[in-house]
This record gives C-alpha cells, sequence and structure tokens, in this order.
C-alpha cells in the first residue's frame, strides 16, 4: 500500500528555506518601497506618480476605479498609505523567514497581492505592442496559495501536511497554470509574432554597458535566426508549459524546463531587471524583473514533483 505523498520527509526543509527566499524578497520589496516612497527627496511625489500611472494605461471602463484609489489615497495621506505598504511588505517577508503564522500571512499576501495587482499593475495592461505579461502581483498570489497549501509543514507541522494533489495545490497549480496560458495566448498575437526582436531591442536603452552588451549580442543572433521563427517557439514554449500545468502531467519535464526557461526570459526581454535604481526597481513589486518571481510557484512545484515521485517508488 503506498503511502500518501505528503511534505513530511527530506522536501520539508527545501519548503521551509523556499519560503525563507520568498520572505527575502518581500523584505527587499519593503527596503525599495521605503527608499523610493519614504526616504526620497521627492518621496510623496514617487509614490503618487507609481499609483498613478496605470490609470493612464488601462481602458476607459476601469479608469474610474484606478482614479477612485487615487483620491481615497490623497485623502488619507499618500505617506500613511505607503507606509502602511512597507509595514505589510515587512510583515509578510518576516513571517515567511520566522514561520510564524504562516497561514494567515498567506490569506493576507493574497489578497494584497490582488490588490496592488489592482492598482500598481492596472490589471497588466496595456496589452499592446507584443505585451503578455499581466503584472508581477499575479505570480505573487499564486505563489502566497502555495504556501497555504504547505503552511503546516512550514510550522513545522509535518504530519498534519496536506497530500501532494490536494485541493488548495492543485488550484495553485492550476492558477499557475492559467497565468501561463494567458502569457502563451498574447504570445499567437501579430503583436508579438511579428515584432519579437522588439521585445530585446526595447529595453537597451538605460542599461548598465555589460547588460546593453549582452542585448545587442542577443538581438543579433535573433535577426540571425530569424525573428518570427523564434517567436513561434516561445509561443510554443509557453502553450506546453500552460497544459502541462493545466492538466497537471508532465510535471516532472515541465516544471525545470518551466523554471530554465523563465530564467532565460529574465536574461533577455527582461534585462535582469535592470535598468537598476530604487525609484524603478521593485516599487511595483518586482524586485530584479516579473518574470523571476515566477521561479517561485516553479520551485514549490519542483519540491512537490520530486516528492511525488519518491512516493511512488
Amino acid at each position: 500500500m503506498k503511502l500518501p505523498a505528503r511534505f513530511d520527509g527530506p522536501q520539508g526543509p527545501a519548503l521551509r528555506l523556499l519560503a525563507g527566499v520568498f520572505g527575502v524578497v518581500w523584505l527587499a520589496n519593503a527596503v525599495f518601497q521605503a527608499v523610493a516612497w519614504l526616504a526620497a527627496a521627492h518621496a510623496r511625489a514617487n509614490f503618487l506618480h507609481a499609483l498613478g500611472k496605470p490609470a493612464t494605461k488601462v481602458p476607459e471602463w476601469i479608469r474610474p476605479l484606478l482614479l477612485a484609489g487615487l483620491d481615497l489615497t490623497k485623502a488619507v495621506g499618500p505617506q500613511w498609505v505607503a507606509g502602511c505598504m512597507v509595514v505589510i511588505a515587512v510583515v509578510l517577508g518576516l513571517a515567511l523567514l520566522t514561520r510564524t503564522k504562516v497561514a494567515l500571512a498567506a490569506r493576507i499576501g493574497i489578497a494584497y497581492s490582488v490588490l496592488c495587482w489592482v492598482f500598481l499593475n492596472g490589471f497588466g495592461f496595456p496589452y499592446s505592442g507584443g505585451q503578455t505579461d499581466p503584472g508581477v502581483f499575479v505570480a505573487y498570489a499564486i505563489a502566497f496559495l502555495f504556501v497555504l497549501s504547505v503552511a503546516p509543514t512550514l510550522q513545522g507541522r509535518g504530519a498534519d501536511a496536506p497530500e501532494v494533489g490536494g485541493r488548495l495545490w492543485n488550484a495553485a497549480r492550476i492558477s499557475f497554470g492559467v497565468l501561463w496560458l494567458f502569457d502563451a495566448a498574447l504570445k499567437w498575437l501579430p503583436a508579438f509574432l511579428f515584432h519579437f526582436s522588439s521585445q530585446i531591442t526595447s529595453v537597451i536603452p538605460g542599461q548598465p554597458h555589460w547588460v546593453a552588451a549582452w542585448l545587442g549580442f542577443v538581438a543579433g543572433m535573433i535577426h540571425a535566426v530569424g525573428p518570427v521563427p523564434i517567436a513561434v517557439v516561445v509561443g510554443l514554449a509557453e502553450t506546453a508549459i500552460a497544459v502541462a500545468l493545466l492538466s497537471g502531467r508532465w510535471l516532472c519535464l515541465a516544471v525545470p524546463f518551466g523554471a530554465a526557461y523563465s530564467l532565460s526570459v529574465w536574461a533577455t526581454a527582461e534585462a535582469f531587471g535592470g535598468p537598476y535604481s530604487s525609484a524603478g526597481t521593485g516599487v511595483r513589486g518586482n524586485v530584479l524583473g516579473n518574470v523571476l518571481i515566477y521561479l517561485i510557484p516553479f520551485l514549490f512545484l519542483w519540491v512537490g514533483s520530486a516528492r511525488s515521485r519518491a512516493a511512488k517508488t
């Protein structure tokens, strides 16, 4: 008789380490936000700009919601709101690092990430010019859903940990699959397929010299092979990742491939998260790039799939 695949073996420490890494990410966000929104010379203006910018990019039917949030912030006090956001990021980071009240922190993190997705990411708009990323806070919410699914293990109660394939775990996996499916669907639109090279060249201005040189080399390779064939390969890769995550099949291949693919996007289209500045890196939660945060759910899945394979042997 096979035992349920629970996280009470060697995967427990791996999950706790992963939660700690996620906590460090939130503390890094808190530092970036505190510098830009509280300590900088034009902190109030920086915060209002970060909060108001998404309203200029969303469709008309969404704009009133974002403007209402901006007006409410001005009424309450921008520095108070910015300070509360920094405190929330610190609390979430410390909860993950110390593994204290993890389930509660995960629920707060999901709700907070959704609010930030709306008011800081503007629902990911605009989806034009080949843009396919709906915003980093979607990945944060999914990562917190994974955290919630293994909260007992993170707090040292391995015997009470949920099975791999439990409802919360599957909800997180399927949500991650929907995110990749959304990304993949936009990859098949003409704006991406026929303007793929611009995804690299458009991020070169303002980069450090070494990043600009690397991106110039990548752009040259793309032109040598052909932008459209590479764009098709990218679309196929993301579609395959989405199908695997949604179906729950071939995860032993899709998860490491997806993690490696995310790193490749981070090193090219996201230019390693540059250019680097306290006002631009991490303020909207991306730390050093949106796709880099995708690694967190992939690492949760990697640990989970390893535990599932061990349980079958």
